[in-house]
């Protein structure tokens, strides 16, 4: 072996921080945020300009899925997690169930919206409105976007309760959407958002009934 091998030091693993990459990244996942919040204020505010907006947009549903859903969705057990751990710690028996559980939680949760979507194009017979795969998947996803943003009022698990307002606020949102998008009547889309929104809130029950299963 030379002197040189002898003086050289092992070369152990190269890590490459790869800077612009992680930049880049996090600039995505700020214009993301940025993107999912200005929506729900539209919907909020000026419901009608919103949905058509939306009309006209194109994605595809694995697209409105994961680049839509799946974020949001991860809010309310990342959110109850994390406010169970700070101000309730008793309620967390082991930190890796916790997890599992709202890993469970949040698979669940974006299945949800896919089935909701499901259950708005398969009644809309019902209601005169028009059957139309992506609009209903469009109208599940958006409308319940109050719904996953309150789950960060899990922080502090005595503001849970304003997830009651997250729904009332899915039912008015829903309500201006179905006409634009489903084209049902306006006389009729107050219903049809009420029975979806039902069939939703009794899916929430057993979507939580399943996670606490493997807590």
């Amino acid at each position: 072996m030379s002197a040189d091998n002898e003086n050289t030091p092992p070369r152990g693993p190269r890590f490459n921080l790869n800077v612009e990459d992680a930049r880049a990244r996090a600039t995505k996942a700020v214009r993301d945020s940025e993107i999912i919040f200005t929506r729900a204020y539209g919907l909020l505010r000026e419901p009608k300009k919103e949905w058509e907006q939306i009309k006209a947009e194109q994605t595809t549903v694995p697209n409105l899925l994961i680049g839509y859903v799946a974020p949001l969705a991860a809010i309310p057990p990342i959110a109850d997690l994390i406010g169970s751990a700070v101000f309730q710690p008793e309620r967390i028996v082991s930190l890796s169930g916790s997890i599992i559980t709202a890993f469970v939680t949040w698979v669940l949760s974006v299945a949800m919206v896919f089935f909701l979507g499901v259950l708005i194009n398969s009644v809309a017979d019902q209601f005169d409105a028009d059957r139309n795969d992506l609009s209903a998947q469009k109208i599940a996803a958006f409308s319940i976007t109050p719904a996953f943003l309150s789950g960060l009022f899990s922080l502090w698990p005595p503001l849970a309760w304003v997830s009651l307002v997250a729904l009332a606020a899915m039912v008015y949102i829903m309500y201006r959407g179905l006409p634009i998008l489903m084209k049902a009547p306006e006389d009729r889309a107050l219903s049809y958002a009420a029975t979806v929104t039902i069939a939703a809130a009794v899916a929430f029950i057993v979507l939580l009934a399943l996670s606490s299963c493997v807590s």
